[in-house]
This record gives structure tokens, C-alpha cells and sequence, in this order.
């Protein structure tokens, strides 16, 4: 299994990352709901890549750290000073603790985020962006997302289960997001098109408003 997942996130896999600015964008816009929670302190960043979210948080503010398991994209990270590991930190050592669109990616999703909650202090943050999620209209008609390359995922979760295991955990729901309108993946009228010929059996890949969830959640 671990052999696999190395030989899928090579660096094909993160090239179509590098210098996309409609990704850019999106980071920003993200960054801006993180804040709000939190504006400084320890993060780690499960799924880290080459640490392009990392990067657009302030050094002087926060202390980067990062799980990754491909070599090349840890390579990358170390040399930005993010410091990339496993699991094996002290209890309550980290304040932020992010999955971006990596959550889908982990075949023991539910013991990670028991072994994050351990690892969170007292108030510290979960996060999960560029979620997918099922409990979307486009999910209950098709029973896919547009975005979603099947290899690459072990467990897509709905809102509704993700509130559910993050509640039985011990965290408190601060928010859910459904980003759609307003960001730079939002085309309404071409994506509406899309929509109308995937209900005929054409498929493209649009955006819509459901398919992508973020989620931010307290340690309590």
C-alpha cells in the first residue's frame, strides 16, 4: 500500500500545482477564514506538498511543520525551513492543525484525526479546506464529483459524517464553508451547462456550490 501511494504523488503529481494562479487565489481566500481563528502559533499541515499553503503564512508569526509522504515534495519543504514528519510530537504541541483537500487522501482517516485532536492544545484549531463532500447535490445525482480522480482516494466524507466524527472526538464545530461563489474556480453559467449535460451522461469537469467543504472545529 505504501508503495503505491509513493509511486502516485511523484513529481508529475505536483507539477500542475506550481505557479497556477487561479490556486493562488484560492490559498488567499482560505488564509483569510484561517485567521480568524488563529493568527499565529504552531501548524502542521497534513498532505504539506511542496508547502505552497504553508509558504503564504508569516515566518514571524508562525512555525511551519508538515506530514508529507512523498521524498521529493518533503525535499522541497525542508529547504523552506518547514519541518516535515510524522505524527510523533508531544501532546497538545500544535495550535492549527490543516487538511487541505488531503483528508480523502488517508486510509486511516478516523485515527489520524483521533491522534490530532492528542496533539492539539486546549483551544488549538482543525482544519479541513478543499474538502470534498458528498452530501452535495451533484454527489446524490451522479454519485461522483467532477474533481475527483478515484485512485487518489480512500473515504469521501459528507458534512453531516465529518461533523459527527469531529463531534464524537471531542472537538466543537465553529463553522462550515461551502466556497463556490466568489472564488476563482466559479463560472456559473458555463459550470450550470456542465451540470445540464452531465444529467444527460456527458461528463466535464465544473465547479458548484456544495461540492467542496471547509470545516474548522475546537479542541474543547
Amino acid at each position: 500500500m505504501a508503495e503505491k501511494n509513493l509511486s502516485l504523488y511523484n513529481s508529475d503529481y505536483f507539477l500542475a500545482y506550481i505557479n497556477d494562479p487561479l490556486r493562488e487565489e484560492m490559498y488567499k481566500q482560505e488564509l483569510r477564514r484561517l485567521l480568524k481563528y488563529k493568527d499565529g502559533g504552531k501548524i502542521l499541515d497534513v498532505g504539506c506538498g511542496l508547502g505552497l499553503f504553508l509558504d503564504k503564512l508569516d515566518n514571524n508569526k508562525w512555525e511551519k511543520y508538515g506530514v508529507e509522504i512523498s521524498q521529493e515534495a518533503t525535499a522541497v519543504c525542508t529547504k523552506k525551513g518547514i519541518q516535515v514528519g510524522g505524527y510523533d510530537y508531544p501532546d497538545n504541541f500544535f495550535d492549527v492543525i490543516v487538511f487541505r483537500g488531503s483528508i480523502q487522501h488517508i486510509d486511516t482517516p478516523l485515527y489520524i484525526i483521533k491522534k490530532c485532536y492528542s496533539l492539539l492544545k486546549e483551544d488549538g484549531i482543525i482544519v479541513f479546506l478543499a474538502t470534498p463532500n458528498t452530501n452535495s447535490i451533484c454527489y446524490k445525482l451522479f454519485e461522483d464529483l467532477p474533481m475527483i480522480d478515484p485512485k487518489y482516494n480512500f473515504v469521501l466524507f459528507s458534512d453531516k459524517m465529518l461533523r459527527q466524527i469531529l463531534e464524537n472526538f471531542g472537538f466543537e464545530i465553529l463553522e462550515f464553508y461551502y466556497p463556490y461563489i466568489g472564488t476563482p474556480y466559479a463560472k456559473p453559467i458555463k459550470d450550470f451547462f456542465y451540470f445540464t449535460l452531465r444529467l444527460f451522461g456527458f461528463k466535464k469537469k465544473f465547479a458548484f456550490y456544495g461540492n467542496v467543504m471547509e470545516c474548522y472545529a475546537k479542541k474543547r
